[in-house]
């Protein structure tokens, strides 16, 4: 029972808005690793269904299934990861999605449609299946769909890095004050980039074509698992495409299991091509094109694929880390 000193010296400490350390919590105990979590495709489509069924632009605006992952749940941060917000956005035919702009970094992958494009900065970007898009932060950005089927493509930003810096921004159009651009034939010739000045901290290219992307991901050494990786990067600089969102694909051996890496990076995987299965600690999750797996820091996660090719898309925030100094990895076999 708290003695009469002791309840003066509480009152005296939230008087001062000050409080004690010891009673808080014990910072000498490591926390579990987060577990995975994954979205079925078969659970998600039935859902963008009825997204389509309930809204239009005028109600909607933005037709976006946002991905929680259920193991922040009570940890004051939202996402499919931490430092991760990943969604999927639905656009029919005949639709358009106003141009706005925004300080967090974002990116489209897209997993359907026939004619979507996505408009950065003025340039037109088509989002074919496999197909990656860039919108930096404050870059204007819209979607139009003059196709007929219908469109679906993954939206992954950074938005719970600006939460907790209390820094977002939001403005919607018209757009004005855009930059000329080079085009992106410009950097069409590996080794060759253009001798203009481009002083932003993201890739002048915007739209990352799939069937280019499995090209170059086929014509890579491969490791000694059998799997094969390549990053999307900034061909000015080298670095990542987009400082804050990391993005790789990763090509999987059947039935030859990647070597386990435990990082202090987060990791999203959309499952593109092949099935198979992740193992996140001892939990091994199965996957089919289009599922979604949120992968924690901390834990040994690997994966396996049980069909001839297996493809995923990475999306991870090995940048912030590796800025910060704050980077680590670990492998065994």
């Amino acid at each position: 029972m708290a003695t009469q000193a002791q309840d003066a010296f509480h009152k005296a400490m939230a008087a001062a808005n000050c409080s004690p350390l010891w009673e808080r919590y014990d910072l000498t105990t490591n926390r579990p690793p987060p577990s995975g979590h994954i979205w079925h495709w078969q659970t998600m489509e039935p859902l963008i269904e009825q997204a389509i069924q309930a809204t239009n632009m005028e109600n909607a605006e933005r037709r976006v299934l946002t991905l929680d992952n259920p193991h922040l749940a009570g940890t004051g941060t939202e996402g499919a990861a931490l430092n991760l917000s990943v969604n999927l956005q639905v656009l029919m035919p005949g639709e358009k999605a106003r141009p706005h702009r925004h300080i967090m970094n974002a990116l489209r992958f897209a997993l359907e449609g026939d004619g979507a494009v996505t408009i950065v900065n003025g340039k037109v970007c088509p989002m074919l299946r496999g197909d990656m898009i860039l919108t930096p932060g404050m870059t204007w950005h819209s979607h139009e769909h003059p196709g007929k089927e219908r469109a679906i493509w993954i939206d992954a930003l950074d938005v719970p890095i600006h939460a907790f810096l209390g820094i977002r921004v939001f403005e919607p159009g018209p757009a004005h004050n855009m930059p000329e651009l080079p085009p992106d034939s410009a950097f069409s010739a590996v080794g060759f980039t253009p001798a203009t000045e481009f002083d932003q901290n993201y890739s002048p290219i915007f739209r990352y074509p799939y069937d280019q992307a499995v090209k170059a991901l086929a014509a890579m050494a491969e490791a000694a698992d059998g799997s094969r990786r390549l990053r999307y990067t900034n061909p000015l600089t080298g670095g990542p495409a987009m400082v804050s969102l990391d993005c790789f694909l990763l090509g999987i051996e059947k039935d030859r299991e990647t070597m386990a890496r435990r990082s202090t990076s987060n990791t999203v995987c959309v499952v593109v091509e092949g099935e198979g299965t992740t193992t996140i600690s001892d939990e091994k999750m199965s996957w089919r094109p289009n599922d979604v797996i949120s992968c924690p820091h901390g834990a040994w996660i690997s994966h396996r694929a049980s069909s001839d090719k297996a493809v995923m898309f990475e999306i991870t925030d090995r940048d912030i880390l590796s800025r910060l100094g704050l980077l680590k990895d670990e492998f065994r076999s």
